[in-house]
């Protein structure tokens, strides 16, 4: 059992802890030393990140771990012992075991829900025998189960007491890991020991029962004592791992040690929004009859897409959003920082949308009165850069459409950028990669930010109360982002970090906390 008899730092303090732990991930390309499954219900599970205040502490747990760390996470909603076995789930994990891989197993939510057949499992003897088959099967893997106790639901009675329970299931659980001499780590008993002490009000932030009424554009599902907030994920997240820690298990050798603080958080209530108009690609889905967006969308978890950048703003504390029409000044209110990346030329859109002289009296419209916006454009030929311009000229700025870091094959040092200005847009980066740039050209009040081999390739302006930053390129896109590509010694993933804490702490808070 974790001692847990520390006070619960606020919520500025945990926040604040999610920031400095993301400046200390490694960034270097190694073989992976350790792989994590996680396998559960809705609790741990990832969440959707566009304009969706949920999370499972499973999307959070890789926040504690150095990236030499791989952590695959199964969980899904609504999954119990029985039907993550009857729908194939674990199947899908056991043939991906090796060696000294982890299971990380908690169930217990669906397991209790005795009006459905296909999910019930009675805690003795169907779920504790679901769980030995769990455990059985991984050791002939030679892999290393961790049973979790279900965490606790947000459960008060009519005179403020804590009354949380899950029945028979975590005790059913605990036998198991007695009988099998399996690793256990009791979420059950910790999360118990953090919400209940918080009180009926003070632990509503953790939970969707805190979710303030408009906080979120579209977002309307059930405030619930069940799923959790950003916050109410962490804290799990952190609970299990020190867990891990407490268990002395090898893994816990690559755990982040996360400095504690009390500054706040510069990203905590404000709301990324990306542009889905002006950038309007749509493809088929594989394998399918319907289409899907992507190309420098959130959504988009191939080479070309912002997933990884998204996963690294929600650390950070952001919430993401798009705009997938033209911006008008009721849109842009609900953002902190817009951003334009690479809009259509008639070879990727049929019909695209050019932005407009309305479209530029509405943005700098918004950026005077306090806005952040980032402009990304791309190489000659994959980018509109006629209207784009006339946008960027707004605030002093202009893409010159060349090319510059022609990278030939994977001679990536042709796209390696080493020289950076003492800003803290880059504070402590080293190296990173571009290529196929655009260079940019400023008048005032516009002014270079970062220049290589001769020419600006990123340039900002103050305008007003508000930001204009420009980039000629892309460059935290997936394939060059999380280093599937980049071999080791370059650093986009940390700096694309460093660049957007900088864009959070020059941008308002949309929202705050209760």
């Amino acid at each position: 059992m974790i001692d847990n008899g520390n006070k619960i730092p606020s919520i500025y303090r945990m926040l604040c802890v999610v920031f400095f732990a993301s400046m200390f991930l490694a960034s270097d390309v190694q073989k992976t030393k350790f792989r994590i499954f996680l396998m559960g219900d809705s609790t741990m599970a990832d969440k959707p990140l566009v304009d969706n205040p949920e999370h499972g502490w499973g999307q959070m747990f890789p926040m504690f771990f150095t990236r030499d760390v791989e952590i695959f996470n199964h969980a899904r909603n609504g999954r119990s012992t029985k039907s993550f076995l009857a729908e194939g789930r674990w199947k899908t994990i056991y043939e991906q075991l090796q060696s000294g891989d982890y299971v990380i197993i908690q169930f217990g939510h669906n397991d209790a829900k005795k009006d459905d057949s296909t999910r019930f499992a009675a805690p003795r003897p169907e779920y504790k025998e679901n769980l030995r088959r769990f455990i059985r099967e991984a050791r002939e893997k030679n892999a290393i189960p961790i049973l979790l106790t279900p965490v606790t639901r947000r459960d008060f009675n009519e005179h403020g007491e804590f009354v949380a329970t899950h029945f028979e299931y975590p005790d059913a659980m605990k036998e198991v890991a007695r009988e099998e001499n399996v690793f256990l780590i009791d979420v059950f008993e910790l999360s118990k020991s953090v919400v209940g002490p918080m009180g009926p009000e003070g632990s509503k932030k953790l939970y969707l029962a805190g979710v303030k009424d408009g906080m979120y554009r579209v977002w309307n599902k059930k405030k619930d004592n069940t799923h959790f907030s950003r916050l109410g994920a962490f804290i799990i997240a952190k609970l299990v791992a020190e867990g891990i820690r407490e268990l002395k298990l090898p893994l816990a050798t690559e755990l982040v040690d996360l400095p504690q603080s009390s500054l706040l958080l510069p990203a905590y209530g404000k709301v990324v929004a990306l542009d889905y108009y002006f950038n309007n690609e749509w493809r088929t889905s594989k394998g399918k009859d319907s289409v899907e967006r992507f190309h420098y969308t959130w959504e988009d978890t191939t080479n070309s897409g912002f997933s990884q950048l998204g996963r690294v703003l929600d650390w950070l504390g952001a919430d993401l959003d798009t705009i997938q029409s033209p911006p008008t000044i009721s849109t842009l209110q609900h953002c902190s920082i817009y951003i334009i990346v690479d809009p259509d030329t008639p070879k990727e859109t049929t019909s695209p949308h050019y932005i407009t002289e309305e479209d530029v009296t509405v943005l700098k419209q918004w950026v005077e009165n306090g806005g952040v916006l980032l402009l990304m454009a791309n190489d000659k030929g994959n980018c509109e850069f006629n209207h784009f311009n006339k946008l960027a000229e707004q605030f002093g700025i202009r893409f010159t459409e060349d090319n510059h870091f022609m990278v030939k094959n994977n001679v990536y040092e042709m796209g390696r950028i080493e020289e950076f200005p003492d800003h803290p847009a880059f504070n402590g980066v080293k190296h990173i990669f571009m290529k196929e740039v655009t260079s940019i050209t400023t008048t005032p009040p516009a002014q270079p930010l970062l220049t290589a081999r001769g020419v600006t390739i990123m340039a900002y302006a103050r305008v007003g109360k508000g930001l204009v930053v420009a980039v000629g390129d892309p460059w935290l896109y997936n394939e060059y982002f999380d280093n599937r590509r980049l071999p080791k010694g370059y650093e986009n993933w940390d700096a694309g970090k460093q660049f957007f804490t900088w864009l959070l702490s020059q941008s308002r808070q949309i929202y705050f906390e209760n």
